[in-house]
């Protein structure tokens, strides 16, 4: 209560003295008046024995106004006349106590009844008036500060009133105040009990958010986060607000922009807090402003969080009332956002901390790992190690060492190993001292060690000297024993120059001579000859008795070579079953003497295996290597020319090279036709064309067969037959390659063609020999036929009969492969040699085509037509159907059919027709 207050209620107090005062006046003032008026009008009556004077005192209007019954008493009196004088005086003190009885009652009725109408003035215009003060004052005591605002405006007491209304007003403030203030204490309590939880920024701005609006007192609070560059902010943690709606707004700092003209930008870039005292009234029109006014508040303020003299974010409060900001609950709040800082500078501080702990605790992991590990690696590896110091006392040795020395590795500690294992160099020096004179390290290639049972091994070692602080402390020599390593040198050089099935040079090593016998030419004029070797029907002996016989066969016929030729000739295998002789200043027809006792040689040789018995010749082609000779390769490429005539010429033959050989040039022809083929398939050159295989037998619909031809075109768009390019591709391994192209082609055709699919009842095609000796070729018909998704009963392979003989086991296992898809099998040329009869009970084909050089002239050779006629009957007796080929007149037709051929192909029949064109229906014999 203020001291204007309290002078008021004492002036209160003094007016209330004062009204008790008039109480007891009144009432001495009530005894006087009654003892006044009892003496003016009855005086007479105490005068002694004077009846006139009591007569004169008592008037008859007294008498009658206040002694009524008394009148008829009086007028009683003069009848009865004038009586003694003991009795007037009698009657007259008798009248005296009657009008004094009567006159005390009248004035304490009047006394009382003036008392009651003054207290009940008194109680209502001042008693009641104290009592509410009084209750209020209760109130105010027990902190209901409202009770001040029930006292009345205008009362006896109105100035006391207004002076509690002043002090409770007062006093709610302040209390007021201390309650914001509590509320601050308690949020910044609960401050740093999450500061001391360590949480992370985030986590301790969300729950700093939430603290401020829920301990805090205000109506909303938010973070946001400064941008690495300090050009926006974003909110990153709110209370009271929605996230998602500061999200959506811009908070822009930069000050040259009007927009950014808020208390953020100021905080942020003046590092002070910024208040706004009433918002209704501040002219910005920022983001800010328009949340704060969402939010129904009156005043906020921005503080900063600054970190490393960096503002990193801001805090944002929003209150109720105007100037709630007052000088206390600024420094609370800042005092909260410097906690917050200090928090996120310790977080960091401490997540710094366990990247550091856990690097060092990784390091000291890692440190022993690699401890651990190179004592592993110490012990268990293969290579010795050990180190001395600068005495030449062994201070580690690894077991490994240990053992290649022969001494336990307690024998060496702490010893003079070098007195022990010799490793001295030339001058009787160790190679130790050599490493202390030079202080660099020594790396030798080519010594031996002495172990302690007194024995030598070749090793190599490298020492290494240990320094510390620029002073020699000693060695390191890493050695190992190459005895094996050395062994595995002398076999791998040898290897690198010889052939390892044969022992004799390599195709690289015996290229290397020849380059040399061919500059000693240039350079000396001498002449040297060169043969080509290639054996006849090795192959034979690869597919009836597997590759372990041919192998066996060559090392054999190697040892027989080395033998005939003389010890000067070089002999090399160039590869598969060739082989090169070289004959260094020779003559020619001492080479032809020599060629033809290799081939001698070799017609003899009769190689048994698992009670099989072969026998083989070798084709051999020679060329002179003088001056004029053009270059090795050259030379090396006309003496295959010429291997390639002989085999030709019947086999087991020699031909020398000429340069003006027809034969020579027709092979280089073929050797030339290598790379026209290969040039066709890169440019797409080739096409297929189908050939009609008529039935003699049957004109059903679907029984309509077809053969898939394949054509080139050269350079200029003329086609060109298979006979001029497929020897070439067959001699030079390219066929495969070209049996893949026609398969992938075929089967697209056939499935891009369906109404032509289902008119066929068989689409043959044609494989080569060196296909069956593809092991992955079947895996690429059936990958192609689940591409295409195509009837394998639909698909016929031809296979002549050579390829069949020469590679049996590989072409009884590729058709039985194929066959258990559904596909089927043709014997293409069959009766070329009478002793295809034996091989045909292995395969398990559906057709045999007859060979075209009997068809052809069976008209006017009996011979011919008895040929087709046996073959068409061991066909059918082993349930094959018969196709006969090079039908080329009617005559020949009607001659196959009487035989009871089943098919029959050839121009007499249908020409040859591109793919495209469909045929017009079944052919028959109709």
């Amino acid at each position: 209560m203020s001291i204007w207050g309290i002078r008021r209620f004492q002036r209160h107090d003094d007016d209330m003295q004062l009204n008790g005062k008039v109480a007891a006046t009144m009432a001495v003032l009530f005894l006087c008046l009654f003892t006044v008026d009892v003496y003016l009008n009855y005086r007479p009556i105490s005068v002694g024995g004077n009846p006139a004077a009591e007569s004169v005192a008592i008037s008859p209007a007294d008498l009658q106004l206040n002694l009524p019954q008394q009148q008829s008493n009086a007028d009683e009196v003069p009848s009865a006349g004038v009586g003694s004088g003991p009795q007037i005086e009698s009657h007259a003190n008798k009248n005296l106590i009657a009008i004094v009885k009567q006159r005390s009652t009248f004035y304490a009725l009047g006394f009382l009844l003036g008392l009651i109408l003054f207290s009940w003035l008194l109680n209502k215009k001042l008693l009641f008036p104290i009592s509410h003060l009084k209750q209020v004052a209760m109130e105010l005591a027990r902190g209901n500060y409202l009770a001040a605002a029930n006292l009345p405006e205008h009362d006896q007491l109105s100035h006391v009133s207004q002076a509690f209304k002043s002090m409770a007003e007062e006093i709610a403030k302040r209390e007021e105040l201390v309650n914001r203030q509590k509320a601050l204490y308690a949020a910044l309590s609960q401050t740093s009990k999450m500061i001391l939880r360590n949480r992370s920024p985030q986590v301790l701005f969300e729950r700093v958010c939430d603290i401020a609006v829920t301990f805090g007192g205000f109506n909303a609070a938010w973070i946001g986060e400064v941008n690495e560059i300090g050009k926006n902010i974003m909110p990153i943690a709110s209370a009271g607000i929605n996230l998602e709606s500061l999200k959506a707004c811009t908070f822009d700092l930069d000050l040259t922009n009007p927009q950014a003209d808020s208390p953020l930008a100021i905080s942020a870039y003046g590092k002070c807090p910024s208040v706004i005292d009433e918002i209704e009234v501040d002219p910005g029109k920022t983001p800010w402003h328009r949340l704060a006014q969402l939010s129904g508040s009156r005043s906020a303020a921005v503080f900063p969080i600054v970190t490393n003299q960096q503002v990193v974010a801001t805090l944002t409060v929003y209150a109720q009332e105007r100037h709630y900001f007052t000088l206390t609950i600024h420094d609370l709040l800042d005092e909260m956002v410097k906690d917050l800082a200090f928090a996120i500078e310790n977080y960091e501080r401490t997540q710094a901390h366990k990247v550091a702990h856990k690097s060092l605790e990784k390091s000291s992991g890692q440190l022993e790992a690699v401890n651990k590990k190179m004592s592993l690696i110490l012990e268990s590896t293969g290579e010795g190690i050990f180190g001395i110091d600068e005495r030449d006392a062994c201070t580690f040795i690894n077991k490994a060492a240990a053992e290649m020395l022969g001494y336990p590795q307690d024998e060496l500690l702490n010893q003079q190993i070098h007195k022990r294992v010799r490793m001295f160099d030339e001058a009787g020096k160790s190679f130790n001292s050599a490493v202390l004179q030079r202080g660099e390290s020594v790396r030798v290639k080519d010594e031996s060690f002495l172990r302690k049972n007194e024995t030598l091994f070749p090793v190599e070692y490298s020492t290494y000297p240990i320094k510390e602080e620029g002073r020699f402390k000693g060695s390191v020599t890493v050695f190992r024993d190459v005895t094996s390593t050395r062994s595995m040198m002398r076999e791998m050089r040898f290897l690198a120059t010889h052939d390892s099935l044969t022992h004799l040079l390599n195709r690289h090593a015996f290229d290397q001579r020849l380059r040399q016998a061919f500059a000693n030419c240039r350079d000396h004029g001498m002449q040297h000859v060169l043969l080509y070797m290639d054996l006849d029907q090795f192959k034979l002996v690869n597919d009836t008795c597997g590759h372990v016989a041919g192998d066996m066969m060559l090392r054999q016929l190697s040892h027989r070579l080395q033998r005939t030729i003389g010890g000067d000739d070089v002999l090399a295998r160039l590869g598969g079953d060739e082989f090169g002789l070289l004959m260094e200043n020779c003559q020619l027809d001492r080479a032809q003497r020599l060629a033809t006792k290799i081939c001698s040689v070799v017609k003899d040789f009769r190689f048994t295996w698992e009670g099989r018995t072969f026998s083989t010749g070798v084709s051999i082609g020679i060329v002179a290597i003088g001056p004029n000779t053009e270059s090795p390769h050259s030379a090396l490429s006309s003496a295959d020319a010429a291997c390639y005539v002989a085999k030709d010429m019947g086999r087991n033959r020699i031909h020398v090279f000429q340069p003006y050989d027809e034969e020579i040039k027709r092979q280089q022809g073929e050797m030339r036709w290598v790379g026209r083929i290969e040039s066709a398939m890169d440019q797409q050159r080739f096409s297929l064309l189908q050939q009609p295989i008529m039935s003699l037998r049957s004109s059903a619909i679907g029984d309509e067969h077809i053969e898939v031809l394949l054509r080139m075109q050269d350079e200029r768009g003329k086609q060109i037959m298979p006979g001029a390019f497929i020897p070439a591709a067959e001699r030079y391994n390219i066929m495969g390659s070209l049996d893949r192209w026609v398969i992938s082609h075929a089967f697209r055709w056939l499935s891009e063609n369906p109404q032509r699919l289902d008119e066929l009842g068989l689409c043959a095609i044609n494989l080569s020999g060196q296909s069956l000796g593809d092991g992955s070729l079947h895996e690429h018909i059936l990958e192609q036929l689940r591409k295409f998704n195509l009837p394998a009963e639909k698909i016929s392979f031809e296979i002549t009969e050579t390829a069949v003989v020469s590679r049996l086991d590989q072409a009884a296992r590729f058709i039985s492969l194929l066959k258990r898809r559904g596909f089927r099998f043709a014997l293409d040329d069959f009766g070329t040699g009478m002793s295809s009869f034996s091989y045909l009970k292995r395969l398990p084909v559906d057709y045999l085509k007859i060979d075209g050089s009997f068809v052809s002239n069976m008209v006017n050779d009996p011979v011919d037509k008895a040929m087709v006629e046996s073959i068409n009957e061991i066909g059918h007796l082993m349930g094959l159907q018969t196709i006969a080929e090079y039908v080329e007149d009617d005559q020949t037709l009607e001659q196959l059919i009487d035989i009871g051929v089943d098919y029959a192909q050839g121009f007499g029949v249908v020409r040859p027709m591109p793919l495209q064109m469909a045929g017009s229906g079944p052919l028959n014999a109709a």
